[in-house]
């Protein structure tokens, strides 16, 4: 049963073996490049996101503040 598993899936491996093999260099440069500035997209959206609630935070509580000055 475990054999047949193997069988059955090893024409894939070969598959992905085959093309990571043939790749070259400059591929590797490209592929790397892209998941690296995909992922610096994502960081970058995340930090910037946390910035802005971290300002809101901030412009309300401003603004609580003058208005509690002019009631006063």
């Amino acid at each position: 049963m475990v054999t047949a598993k193997i069988i059955s899936n090893a024409p894939y491996v070969a598959s992905v073996v085959t093309v990571i093999a043939g790749l070259t260099l400059k591929d590797w440069g490209v592929i790397i490049g892209i998941i690296l500035t995909t992922i610096t997209v994502v960081v970058n959206w995340v930090y910037k996101h946390r910035q802005d609630k971290r300002e809101t935070v901030l412009f309300y509580q401003k603004v609580n503040e003058a208005v509690e000055q002019t009631d006063k």
